[in-house]
């Protein structure tokens, strides 16, 4: 009797204990039913800040990934399904789309330029238009400078700080690669370095807050300085980097003759290393 009393008391253990397993197997295995927001208001939620037609929403360890497709840019994002909070964002502008509606609006603002004139003026317009387009096309051929593409990055996020900057090029295109921090984001933005476009933008949400930066020297500062060896070079890249808890600035330069690499200390502003490469 005791033997038969102790058999079922372990089996309804054991089927609890096999109960109890599965149910946190069930628990834990990711779905959108766990998640605080459903997936349509995650998809409102993202279209309120980013317009154009939803591509995809997947639901994976807590957070919604959506790709929007928009008119002139495409988005990708994750955003927290319990706080609504976008933890990541890259934004891609569609050049050609850009430009072809910014030609669209030129072209209706000159011809309600002509309605205007008078008829004996229509040869003019056209010589007008001819220069306009010339001036358009040599525009291209002209790079932005390093300074106008830092501007357009702090217009962008103002306040943020600027850790790399690099004049790069990809498949015969040639822009600004930057990356920014903030207390709790790391940006990187793509300029056009002849539209001064922003092609690409994107950030990442830090879990925590790091520490700023306000005790070392900007970027532009440890340009000028860079500068100030030769004002002749043309800055090709900048980056901020931490060695044994100091902060330095390492410039890349070029010349007609030389490379021209530099360590910068990011608090004194003392130039550590110095070094020129002939071209060969």
């Amino acid at each position: 009797m005791k033997k038969a009393t102790i058999k079922a008391i372990a089996s309804i253990i054991g089927g609890l204990i096999v109960f109890t397993i599965a149910f946190f197997i069930f628990q834990s295995s990711p779905s959108t039913s766990q998640a605080t927001m459903s997936e349509e208001e995650a998809e409102r939620l993202a279209l309120e800040q980013y317009q154009g037609d939803v591509l995809s929403v997947e639901y994976d360890d807590g957070r919604y990934e959506i790709e929007i497709k928009g008119d002139v840019a495409s988005y990708e994002l994750k955003l927290d399904a319990e706080t609504g909070e976008i933890l990541s964002l890259e934004e891609k502008t569609d050049s050609n789309q850009v430009a072809s509606e910014k030609e669209t609006n030129e072209n209706a603002t000159s011809q309600d330029e002509n309605r205007n004139q008078e008829k004996d003026d229509s040869t003019n317009q056209e010589n007008n238009e001819t220069t306009q387009n010339a001036n358009k096309n040599g525009t291209k051929n002209v790079v932005i400078s390093d300074l106008d593409a830092m501007e357009i990055a702090h217009d962008r996020v103002p306040n943020a700080t600027m850790v790399e900057f690099e004049l790069d090029s990809d498949d015969g295109q040639l822009y600004y690669e930057i990356e920014m921090h903030t207390d709790d984001q790391e940006i990187d933005l793509e300029i056009d370095a002849y539209t001064g476009e922003i092609i690409m933008y994107s950030f990442d949400q830090l879990e925590g807050t790091r520490q700023g930066y306000s005790d070392i020297m900007t970027i532009k500062e440890a340009r000028e300085i860079a500068l100030a060896e030769d004002s002749e070079a043309v800055i090709k890249e900048i980056n901020l980097d931490r060695d044994d808890g100091k902060y330095y600035y390492e410039v890349e330069m070029k010349t007609s003759r030389y490379e021209i690499e530099l360590d910068i200390d990011a608090q004194t502003g003392e130039i550590v290393e110095l070094e020129y490469d002939d071209w060969d």
